[in-house]
């Protein structure tokens, strides 16, 4: 799929859900996460700005890392599952994930709106495909370019249908 082809299918995946949330004017959505950080302390996260969630982290405590659109990480002591099921409850489908697995194994769930790029050239050990993100990070994965559009694919397909 072509570069122009790709930004076309993000693109109109964002316009779909955006013209589907004009039509209900009354309907208020936060899409907060109240979350846990490693210390026990509460934190609420938009989960908007959440570009990615895996259990493979690096910071003391934490059970999960959710990568930010900032660029930032936050670690919280939530599993993954659990962290994915407060997603799916707080934008009841308007926002799009797909589950992917990292070059080491690791499952990882990433948030569409937020893939800026996908590439089949890339210089991550191991990886068959780099997903850039609009905070500027990259994340290699094991399926191939192939196998990612069409998952972006059939999830635009999707938010053109009724609930």
């Amino acid at each position: 799929m072509r570069r122009r082809d790709f930004f076309g299918l993000i693109g109109g995946a964002a316009l779909s859900s955006r013209s589907a949330c004009a039509q209900q004017p009354n309907v208020v959505r936060l899409g907060s996460l109240k979350l846990t950080e490693p210390n026990g302390k509460s934190v609420h996260i938009n989960v908007a700005q959440v570009t990615f969630i895996r259990s493979d982290t690096r910071i003391s405590g934490a059970n999960v890392e959710l990568g930010l659109a900032s660029g930032k990480v936050q670690g919280v002591q939530e599993n993954v599952e659990g962290v994915m099921r407060l997603v799916a409850a707080s934008h009841r489908g308007e926002m799009s994930w797909i589950k992917l697995t990292e070059p080491n194994g690791t499952l990882i769930h990433v948030n569409v709106s937020q893939v800026t790029s996908v590439r089949f050239d890339t210089q991550i050990p191991g990886a068959n495909t780099e997903l850039g993100f609009a905070s500027g990070k990259l994340q290699g994965v094991q399926e191939n370019v192939d196998d990612v559009m069409q998952l972006i694919a059939d999830i635009a397909g999707q938010q053109g249908k009724p609930p």
